[in-house]
Order: structure tokens, then sequence, then C-alpha cells
């Protein structure tokens, strides 16, 4: 499956910066986590920049299976539509649709380089400070003080979390007079670890 989206630009006298690649094969391999075997996770991108400069190398001395560009769309367009989770689309992606707005919104006021408690969704977005935890069934009962943000979504719990155990870390930060509520809209809301704070 790795293969076979590229195999047209490949040529066996051009492979040897697929050497690069190999570490990364080597490990999805090994792995015991299943999205690391498959090409739905971003686990096998690491591979793609030598893939990349395999197909330049063999195109550049006019090797490769394809050369004429209508042919590399055509086999790029067929290879998506064979592997790629369009259907997630409709049903994954755009399920949470309503509340990105509300949630571009709650990030933009996580300005500082403290903790944060937050969703799967929002996550990838605060990732450039040391600590960020994932609100997942358990998270509720942790210990808060390492944290200077909690930011959540009531609407979408987010992967591996749930709408309980969302509901009661808002009704927990609520009773907790050193959090407060900073931001709310559309089910979103930010939490600021201020001590003395109340909620608004």
């Amino acid at each position: 499956m790795l293969l076979l989206p590229l195999i047209w630009g490949l040529s066996p006298r051009h492979l040897l910066p697929l050497l690069g690649a190999g570490p990364t094969l080597f490990l999805n391999l090994l792995a015991d986590h299943q999205p690391q075997k498959d090409l739905t996770h971003q686990y096998a991108l690491p591979m793609l920049p030598f893939f990349l400069v395999a197909i330049m190398a063999a195109l550049a001395t006019e090797r490769g299976w394809l050369r004429r560009p209508r042919w590399i769309v055509l086999w790029a367009t067929v290879a998506w539509l064979a592997l790629a989770k369009y259907g997630y689309f409709g049903s994954l992606y755009l399920s949470q649709w309503d509340t990105v707005g509300a949630m571009a919104g709650a990030i933009a006021q996580v300005q500082t380089q403290g903790g944060v408690l937050t969703t799967s969704q929002m996550a990838p977005h605060l990732t450039h400070r040391p600590l960020v935890t994932l609100a997942e069934p358990g998270s509720e009962n942790l210990d808060l003080s390492p944290y200077e943000h909690v930011l959540l979504n009531t609407q979408h719990p987010g992967w591996a979390s749930s709408a309980e155990t969302v509901q009661a870390l808002v009704e927990r930060l609520y009773r907790e007079p050193s959090w407060q509520r900073t931001y709310e809209q559309g089910g979103v809301l930010l939490f600021q670890n201020l001590p003395g704070g109340a909620t608004p």
C-alpha cells in the first residue's frame, strides 16, 4: 500500500534515497500500536520525502514507468480514490464543524506556556508548550495544579474521551475557587488557574 501510489515514478537505478525511509518503516513494523501499521494515520508520513527524492531522481533521468503529466495525475487520482478515507470528511471531520470557530477563539486565548489539559481535537494546536494532557476518562480526578489552562469541548469530547468525562471536569472546575472560566462559546469552555479567582 505504501509503494502502490508512487511505484509509477520509481526506478531500480534511483532507489538509494529510500534507505532514509528504512528506520521509520522498521519502527512502524515493530510497533504494537496498530495505527502505526496503516496509512490512515500520520506515522508513515516521515517516509514520504525519501520517496519523492527517489521519484525526482528517476524523472530527471527520464526513468520511471510513467513520465507524462496527465498519466501521473490519473495514477495519483486513482490511487487516492482507492486508498483515501474521503468518507471521513462527511462523517468524522465535518461533524465538529459547528464548534470550529469557538475552538479557534478559545485556542487564541491560551497565550502562555503553562500546562494545558484539553481534548484531542485542540491538543495539536497547543503542543508548543512543555505539558499538554488529553482529557481522557480518569482525568477528572487528576491533580490540576500543574496546569494553567483547561480547554474543553462539551459538544464534541474528542477521541478517547467521553461526554461524561468532560462534564465531570467542567463541574469540578466550577467548584474549584482557583479556576476561573475565561471563555465560553458554543459548548467550548476555557478555564484558567488564577489563585483566588472566581467564575465570572
